[in-house]
């Protein structure tokens, strides 16, 4: 580290209250309520709309390489904010609204369109999502530095996002394909089921929105940025800060590398239970089931990241989680016995949580780690330059499942539920499942030897910032 003498201080924390962590996490789970709708954009097009798994893959990628490059745009907006209403309040309030508009839209496209219409309607709108995707996510990153930055503290965060995390995603997979998709004729492949499902989806988001914006009121304001003076920023800076802050670069390929990885296998998941598994209500259940063991083992895996640091708890997730996938990966799902694979998965999936619910606030130590740098306060810049890197990256995990079916000749077929597809369907699930996140994970694990922000780290950060606090 470039201060040494800044130890010499001791850090100056500002806390958040326990409702106010809880309830600002509820942004976070805003905006994966809307990428798990927009998880089932393939699903819905190839087997609704009837259109192409591998245009629609590569439409997909190219909207998720637009959403990265509307980041560092959004990140600088947010940065050079500082108003009546806040620096991230707006934002989160305009990006929920139009993600809302924007989801309705695509997952109510009429059936009667004629395929190349269908193609561009869809298109338009999913382009009208990611803008509000943008704003809104661009907030839960750069307010991590504002709400809290007490290294105790921090993981508490990740912790409630965690737990909400599996709450509302696991509750919202029970309702829709156990109590939503048995009431209608073609079950998940219903255009009802999917007009009913987006409203659906769009409520929540809307009051988990009004939520975290109540958490995040008191600290949006200036004298929780930072050192407590707005710097001039330009949007030349977003050079040396990626060139320059080398936690900031370690993260972004650890976190990208896996996101492409477990993005793909969500998408894959639903073909695990509907075709391998033969059973669609079996994911709801399973969902229902592992729910509060889930959030059980997340609790407790999550708090031990206050006594040992984030890095260190990232790094046990990531391992726990490659060491499972490689279990699961040599026995195999099984129709007659799915127990034994189930179980693994769950307890996978768990592991891999807790890195991933990290993330957020290991950002805020990157943006900490800036201003101890630097003395500018920018966690728009630094949040979207980490978000634009790595939406660039995991904008191809449809492209890859797309890609997957048309080598193997179903990238034009409806993918009919509780059908078996044959021996080389099954190879492409399971390698979207177990194979492509055990890559991820070890590029994940090398990337973090270099990543240098663990606890005594961020003592000496936070004692340097509060050095620029008494300077002035």
């Amino acid at each position: 580290m470039e201060k040494t003498q800044a130890a010499q201080l001791e850090p100056e924390y500002n806390r958040a209250k326990t409702w106010q962590l809880a309830c600002f996490s509820l942004n976070n789970i805003a905006t994966n309520m809307a990428m798990m709708l927009i998880g089932f954009y393939a699903m819905f097009t190839q087997n609704v709309l009837g259109l192409s798994a591998v245009v629609v893959g590569f439409l997909a990628t190219a909207m998720r390489i637009f959403d990265g490059i509307t980041d560092p745009i959004v990140g600088f907006m947010i940065d050079k904010t500082n108003g009546k209403f806040g620096k991230f309040r707006p934002y989160m309030m305009i990006g929920n609204v139009i993600q809302m508009v924007g989801l309705l839209a695509i997952f109510n496209c009429p059936t009667g369109f004629s395929v190349a219409t269908k193609y561009i309607y869809t298109t338009i709108w999913y382009v009208v999502y990611v803008l509000g995707y943008t704003c809104q996510t661009a907030c839960t990153k750069g307010a991590q530095a504002a709400l809290t930055n007490d290294p105790k503290q921090r993981p508490v965060f990740s912790m409630f996002n965690a737990v909400f995390n599996v709450v509302f995603m696991q509750g919202m997979t029970y309702v829709l394909f156990t109590v939503l998709a048995p009431r209608f004729e073609k079950k998940n492949i219903d255009p009802a089921f999917w007009s009913v499902a987006s409203l659906l989806f769009c409520v929540v988001m809307l009051v988990l929105t009004i939520l975290a914006i109540i958490g995040i009121k008191e600290k949006d304001q200036e004298k929780y940025f930072g050192t407590g003076k707005i710097q001039k920023v330009h949007f030349r800076d977003y050079l040396p800060i990626l060139k320059e802050n080398r936690p900031l670069q370690m993260l972004i390929i650890a976190a990208a590398t896996d996101k492409l990885a477990l993005t793909t296998a969500n998408a894959a998941r639903t073909y695990l239970f509907a075709n391998l598994f033969l059973n669609v209500a079996l994911q709801g259940k399973y969902s229902s089931a592992i729910m509060i063991p889930q959030v059980i083992l997340l609790v407790v895996l999550i708090s031990f990241a206050r006594k040992n640091g984030q890095k260190k708890m990232f790094m046990v997730g990531t391992w726990a989680s490659l060491l499972l996938l490689i279990a699961m990966y040599i026995i195999g799902p099984s129709p007659e016995q799915p127990i034994v694979f189930l179980v693994l998965m769950f307890l996978q999936m768990a592991a891999a949580q807790v890195s991933s619910n990290l993330v957020n606030t290991m950002i805020a130590d990157c943006t900490d780690y800036e201003t101890y740098r630097t003395g500018k306060f920018v966690p728009g810049m630094v949040g979207t330059l980490f978000s634009f890197v790595d939406k660039l990256v995991s904008s191809f995990s449809t492209t890859v499942w797309g890609v997957l079916l048309g080598l193997i000749g179903l990238g034009n077929t409806v993918l009919t539920p509780e059908t078996d597809l044959g021996a080389a369907f099954n190879a492409i699930v399971m390698f979207s499942i177990c194979g492509l996140p055990i890559l991820g994970h070890i590029a994940s694990i090398i990337a973090m030897r270099f990543y240098k922000l663990d606890s005594k780290t961020m003592e000496t950060v936070q004692a340097g910032i509060r050095e620029r606090k008494i300077k002035g």
